[in-house]
């Protein structure tokens, strides 16, 4: 197995699973103090709920990941984990079918100061994957999978990120949220980049990244499918429920947009959006889909570099198994750009949770500067 943030962590260790020195997660966080490196020996863990209230903590999977399912427990009612303390790590771990009375179950609820860090881990079946609360802390999200989570009632989420200072999320996979978002977050900041946020073809979620309250927020060399259960048409969307931050700017950087639901908007945005800017992003739709929808002057909008075209030149798209973004020939040949638009722009992802740094000066409009 590949290391985990565990492996190079420093602090004492306290190894959890059968007959190991805890045997559950919650044996080990009555025991843990600030600095302790949690190992999770690989396999399923049921009914095992946990409140970690101690600061300073990595948590991981021990020679895998370690499984956990709610079984129909939570902690206080909120989560399988609820996240109080501050500077957390979480390496490996999945997140399974927490309900709550109140149908807002989290597979993490983050109440935590400071920083979390969730890296190759999976929120499946939750009603919502990660609920975060309001305050001064940041989430970043590396190399994770979100699938399937949301109660059904649109007020559910893969993820729900309320008023925080930062969200960022990198090589990760979000798709079938169950009529909710694929992704939600109010953050002041929300950086996404080279990340899956995917429908399929029988995916029912509102829409793939909703932003509602404006803040800051970068999308770049990500893919986004719509698909034709979508239960919006809109793809993306921003300041829907009112911009409420001082820095409220909107930019996507060589994206890949498909939708295969007919009709709607590729993106809403809404009235005090400070800037829009598209850069080299690839659109294609089904039906007559509109660039833009909302309140915004779309006029306002700065562009370069973008392509729009249908979905049936991007064949693969719809994969949930193996989604493939890249363009068949027809679109190859619109593709082509005479310079670099965005020098960020270094790396893309062929498949989920995979970088591919991008060599050579010039580049292709979309996500893929290459066929996976």
């Amino acid at each position: 197995m590949g290391t985990t943030a565990c492996d190079t962590a420093t602090g004492r260790v306290l190894l959890v699973g059968p007959g190991r020195t805890y045997a559950v997660p919650s044996a080990a966080a009555a025991a843990a103090r600030s600095g302790d490196v949690i190992k999770i020996a690989a396999g399923d863990y049921r009914g095992d709920v946990v409140q970690w209230t101690v600061s300073n903590l990595t948590i991981c999977g021990d020679g895998g990941r370690a499984r956990l399912f709610a079984n129909g427990n939570n902690a206080r009612g909120k989560g399988l984990w609820v996240i109080s303390g501050s500077n957390i790590t979480i390496d490996s771990i999945e997140f399974r079918d927490t309900k709550v009375p109140d149908q807002n179950g989290a597979g993490i609820r983050a109440e935590h100061t400071g920083a979390l860090r969730i890296i190759n881990s999976g929120f499946y079946d939750n009603e919502n994957g990660i609920l975060a609360n309001a305050g001064s802390s940041t989430i970043s999200i590396e190399r994770s999978e979100f699938a399937r989570n949301g109660y059904g009632d649109g007020y559910s989420h893969n993820i729900y990120v309320n008023l925080i200072t930062r969200l960022t999320v990198s090589a990760s996979y979000f798709h079938e949220a169950k009529i909710g978002h694929n992704l939600k977050s109010r953050a002041q900041e929300t950086i996404i980049e080279n990340s899956y946020f995917m429908d399929g073809p029988t995916g029912t979620s509102s829409y793939l990244a909703d932003f509602p309250n404006g803040g800051r927020v970068v999308l770049r060399g990500n893919m986004f499918h719509k698909g034709p259960n979508a239960d919006n048409p809109t793809a993306i969307s921003y300041g829907a429920e009112g911009i409420e931050n001082s820095t409220n700017t909107f930019e996507m950087f060589h994206n890949t947009v498909v939708s295969t639901r007919s009709g709607g908007y590729f993106i809403a945005a809404y009235s005090g959006t400070q800037t829009l800017r598209l850069t080299a992003n690839l659109f294609a739709g089904t039906g007559s889909v509109s660039l833009f929808g909302g309140t915004y002057a779309s006029g306002n909008a700065i562009q370069s570099g973008n392509v729009t075209s249908v979905a049936t030149n991007i064949p693969g798209a719809s994969n949930i198994a193996s989604p493939n973004f890249w363009p068949n020939s027809t679109l190859q040949a619109s593709t082509t750009l005479g310079s670099v638009l965005d020098s960020a722009y270094a790396n893309d992802a062929p498949t989920p949770y995979t970088l591919r740094a991008i060599s050579g000066g010039a580049r292709r409009v979309g996500a893929l500067q290459a066929a996976p």
